[in-house]
């Protein structure tokens, strides 16, 4: 059981947040015609994706994790954190394995990764990621009922907020966006104007995800307790 639970859910935030924004970005790089290689977008993606996948799957196994006086979430960071960075990130990293693969079938015939032949190939992951994208639903409506979102005391930035609901409506619409954006997904190559819908939220989330890792990236470092048991 670790004393200070995991803090590293700083950068798993940063990552997820990256993650969303490339895929906006890649897919219209990929809807546009003579678009060149893909080759660098799957390397991106299988890094990206590698990060959020290991730290994911160490946070899962890592359990139970200690509560930290003062905090409300540390128990089930396994669940609410761990668990979805583990599975979005192996399908990540898959994606970018998928993207190699097609560009290299495309170079074969000195032709082009069409948006069409990429969303085939995607679809399947896409149908995966929507399948958990209710369990994100679920957990950004579990852990605002629970109370788990409230900021705690202890943490320099999220005092700031203490008492009010700003924090908890914030990361309840993290995981609800999310899921969101991931359960319509499989179907964008269908519907153009689904496809823009969705492009949106990803991207508002995706930014959010980065707005809230680069909030802890300072807090977390006065998240310690001091050697005499007090906080910063």
């Amino acid at each position: 059981m670790l004393m200070q639970g995991i803090t590293y859910n700083t950068a798993m935030a940063v990552i997820a947040g990256t993650i969303m924004l490339l895929v906006v970005v890649f897919a219209r790089i990929v809807a546009r015609e003579n678009h060149g290689d893909l080759t660098g977008w799957g390397w991106a993606f299988i890094a990206l994706g590698s990060f959020l996948g290991i730290t994911g799957l160490h946070m899962t196994l890592t359990w139970p994790l200690k509560q930290i006086d003062g905090a409300f979430c540390c128990k089930v960071d396994n669940i609410t954190f761990g668990e979805p960075a583990a599975v979005y990130g192996i399908l990540t990293f898959v994606a970018g394995l998928a993207i190699l693969a097609a560009q290299r079938k495309a170079d074969r015939t000195d032709g082009e990764v069409t948006a069409t032949v990429m969303f085939r190939t995607l679809r399947p992951l896409l149908f995966v990621a929507a399948i958990i994208g209710f369990g994100l639903v679920l957990i950004g409506i579990g852990g605002m009922y629970f109370g788990m979102w409230r900021p705690p005391d202890i943490e320099p930035v999220a005092r700031l907020m203490a008492g009010s609901l700003i924090e908890p409506l914030m990361v309840m619409t993290l995981y609800v966006g999310s899921g969101l954006a991931a359960i319509l997904s499989p179907f964008v190559g269908e519907n153009k104007k689904l496809a823009k819908v969705v492009l949106v939220i990803t991207w508002c989330i995706g930014m959010l995800w980065i707005f809230l890792g680069f909030t802890v990236f300072y807090s977390h470092i006065g998240f310690f307790p001091q050697p005499d048991g007090s906080y910063i």
